[in-house]
């Protein structure tokens, strides 16, 4: 029997695929679709680090794919990516709660009409606006259902919330969970990769055990607000930003993201007490 320690990384994976797993075991995904997805990124992956075509056998050799498998998954014709109504519902609530022509005298979004009147564009404009193929009156039924948006006794349509949040367990909300999830994964992935005097992403964490029930609730209810203060002024910078760079060669992107995790009791890490990570 080998002496050597697991790679580090060997080490954490089983803990790093724990909250997948169990996503995974309640949307009834078995280990046979999980494998041929693990195979597929495997691929992707080796493919990605190479400056060169990799051969179906250095292919093998690099990710533990027989080559049938490789050769398999390379012939397989990809797919059209599905348009997700989640992106509508998210560019719609981001427009309504920037735009100057979508927001009152004191600066929060303003209750619309589905076309416009004396206050200014309506619904129908605000879904041209954010550029949506889809019809005004799809993107609305979705937001209503959502309980994004209500409608007024006067009959205008009302903003609930700044922040698309799915709920059901459907498409939409796993669309979400991917978009978030992928994106915060990728960049703690960046910064794992990363070579000594490299540019790091900014990544980092406060982590306290040994607290209260109610200093936890104290703790979460600042970190929500003050999280989310910080998401709708960068929403707002970046959708001026965005309408700015029309003229030039917009083909950056960028993603910001918060979360909070208040850990029910007997289930805190051991962690150090406070500490940042990378």
């Amino acid at each position: 029997m080998s002496t050597q320690p697991k790679p580090p990384l060997e080490t954490a994976l089983a803990a790093l695929l724990e909250p997948l797993a169990q996503a995974m075991v309640a949307h009834g995904v078995t280990l046979g679709t999980a494998t041929e997805a693990l195979k597929k990124a495997l691929l992707s992956a080796a493919e990605d680090s190479s400056d060169q075509p990799l051969s179906d056998s250095r292919a093998s050799l690099l990710t533990g794919l027989h080559r049938k498998d490789v050769k398999r998954l390379r012939d397989q014709e990809g797919g059209t990516p599905e348009k997700r109504s989640s992106s509508a519902a998210a560019l719609v609530i981001s427009h309504w709660a920037t735009s100057p022509d979508y927001q009152n005298m004191s600066g929060a979004p303003r209750d619309l009409h589905r076309k416009g009147d004396q206050d200014g564009p309506g619904f129908d404009d605000l879904v041209r606006l954010a550029r949506i193929d889809m019809a005004p009156g799809t993107v609305l039924n979705m937001l209503l259902d959502q309980s994004i948006v209500e409608i007024t006794p006067k009959g205008r349509l009302h903003l609930l919330t700044h922040a698309f949040l799915p709920s059901g367990g459907g498409a939409e909300q796993v669309a979400a969970y991917q978009a978030t999830l992928s994106a915060h994964l990728m960049a703690a992935t960046q910064n794992l990769l990363a070579e000594p005097g490299d540019a790091r992403n900014f990544d980092r964490a406060v982590r306290y055990s040994h607290l209260s029930l109610e200093s936890v609730a104290q703790l979460r209810q600042t970190s929500e607000e003050r999280a989310q203060a910080l998401l709708q002024d960068i929403n707002a910078l970046a959708r001026t930003l965005q309408d700015r760079d029309q003229d030039g060669d917009p083909r950056g992107r960028f993603v910001i993201g918060a979360y909070v995790l208040p850990s029910p009791p007997g289930e805190a890490d051991e962690d150090p007490e406070e500490g940042d990570t990378k």
